[in-house]
């Protein structure tokens, strides 16, 4: 079992991907790939390959390979995944500042300004963050994943403030 990349569109550097026991001569014969596309062929990716590996199945849109006309392999582009876990922690971030407004309002009826000054301080370094992640170091899925583990994000703000 295969699990072979091929570009799509036809002259691009963008692929998708297919997993079979064919060969990728008879899948072009099949009309499972275009007849004019380039292709590179992995040994099949499952749950118990690499997470390099994994990551090529699970965003096959934010990869492409390494040479258009004689392909060798599949990379990642690592810009979009950078920008997938800003997006993930800006959607994330978004949620907690929703948390917090929520509580804060309680506190601001209830006039503990005390409460509501940490909570805006809270709410402020979430509107930060963003600006604060560095990627320039991460060049794998994993590595800009760790650059997007925040315990800010994971904060029970309700718990914090109740």
């Amino acid at each position: 079992m295969k699990t072979i990349f091929y570009n799509h569109p036809i002259g691009t550097p963008k692929v998708c991907f297919t997993v079979s026991d064919k060969s990728v001569t008879e899948l072009k014969k099949e009309g499972v790939i275009p007849k004019k596309s380039v292709s590179v062929s992995y040994d099949f990716i499952d749950e118990n390959s690499s997470e390099e590996l994994r990551t090529l199945t699970s965003f096959p849109d934010r990869c492409e390979f390494d040479d258009i006309k004689k392909p060798t392999k599949v990379v990642i582009d690592i810009e979009l995944i950078h920008s997938f876990v800003l997006t993930e922690i800006k959607e994330a971030r978004n949620m907690c500042l929703t948390d917090l407004d929520r509580v804060q309002v309680r506190y601001m009826a209830m006039g503990d300004a005390k409460t509501v000054a940490s909570i805006e301080s809270d709410k402020q370094n979430l509107r930060d963050l963003p600006d604060t992640l560095d990627f320039s170091k991460a060049q794998t899925y994993s590595e800009s994943m760790l650059v997007g583990n925040i315990p800010a994000l994971t904060a029970d703000y309700k718990v914090k403030y109740a």
